[in-house]
Parts: C-alpha cells; sequence; structure tokens
C-alpha cells in the first residue's frame, strides 16, 4: 500500500474525493470540506466545541445575585419541566437541553436537531422561561449563564441524576416569571 500523498509518513487507507486518491485517516479529518465531502463515507459534520463556548466561572457567578437570578430562572425552569414529566430526566438529559439552548443563542442555529422528544420540548420550556425571564438580558450574558450551567452540570454528574437532585434541592421549580418554590 502507498504512503498518503499529503504528509508521506502513514499508508493511505481512504478513498478521497479531493485528491483522487489514497490517504491516511487523519489527513482525511484535516481536509475535509463539507462542499466537497459531504457524499463521502468517512465525512462525518464538525462538532461543536461547548467547551470553548464563553462562560462565567463558579466564582464570578457565586455572590453575583444579578447573574446568580438569570441561572435560577433557567435551572429553575428546567427543574419545574422535571417535575412535570414525573422526575424522569437524567443529567445527560439536562446537559443536552443547554447543549441546544447553546446551540440556539450562540451557535444561532434556526432548527433544533434532536430525536428525543422530551429534550426538544425541554428546549421550548426552557427557552419560553428565558423569553420571559430574561428579555432584557443581552445574548452574551445568556450565553455565559448557559455555559457555566452545563460545566457545573457535567462536573456534578456521575450517574444519572446528581446534578437535576442538586437542582431541585437548592433551586427549586420556576412557577411563574421570577418565582421559584423551594421545597423542603
Amino acid at each position: 500500500m502507498a504512503k498518503c500523498p499529503i504528509c508521506n509518513s502513514k499508508k493511505g487507507k481512504r478513498k478521497c474525493l479531493i485528491i483522487d486518491g489514497l490517504i491516511c485517516s487523519l489527513c482525511c479529518g484535516n481536509t475535509r470540506k463539507a462542499e466537497v465531502c459531504s457524499e463521502c463515507g468517512f465525512y462525518q459534520k464538525p462538532r461543536k466545541k461547548y467547551n470553548e463556548v464563553p462562560a462565567y466561572s463558579v466564582s464570578e457567578m457565586d455572590g453575583n445575585m444579578e447573574l446568580e437570578s438569570y441561572g435560577n430562572s433557567i435551572e429553575g425552569a428546567l427543574c419545574a419541566y422535571d417535575i412535570e414529566n414525573g422526575n424522569i430526566l437524567n443529567d445527560s438529559d439536562a446537559i443536552r437541553i443547554i447543549e441546544l439552548l447553546i446551540d440556539i443563542h450562540h451557535f444561532q442555529d434556526k432548527q433544533i436537531k434532536e430525536e428525543s422528544q422530551i429534550i426538544v420540548q425541554g428546549v421550548n420550556c426552557i427557552e419560553s422561561a428565558i423569553r420571559e425571564d430574561l428579555k432584557d438580558v443581552s445574548k452574551e450574558i445568556i450565553v455565559k449563564i448557559l455555559g457555566v450551567i452545563r460545566f457545573v452540570a457535567r462536573r456534578r454528574t456521575k450517574t444519572g441524576r446528581e446534578y437535576m437532585k442538586v437542582i431541585h434541592q437548592y433551586v427549586g421549580p420556576r412557577i411563574a416569571p421570577g418565582i421559584r418554590f423551594l421545597q423542603q
């Protein structure tokens, strides 16, 4: 088998539509172009880098009543949505809902690309709360709040509902704009 004509170091094993020859998997991934490679079996859409989305740090949020209230509105709506659905959301569902909200607010996606109806309905529910509670808040701040919520949720989760239990206990469900119910 011939070496990859791009890097000239590894064996070329993939048929490339760009150079019309066999290239290595690393060069295949590095040279992909959606307009040329979308028909290729190896093509994958680029993944969004949620870790690179602007976010407040946990210490910036801590003690800042304004930022905490924004976060509480979003997490309270997430908590209320969970209760409406019989407490079935696990942390991965909550994280996916937050990621799709980041897609809308940061990546400017117009449509939600998700198969699960519970996730899509969750996005719509939380988005409605954001429109009601945070209508005067800039997109940049909303994105940073969503970014820190995603970070905290990913850090808290271990096996299932650890993050959801925390927001149920310390945030409580949103019952109206700016109003949450903290259960004992």
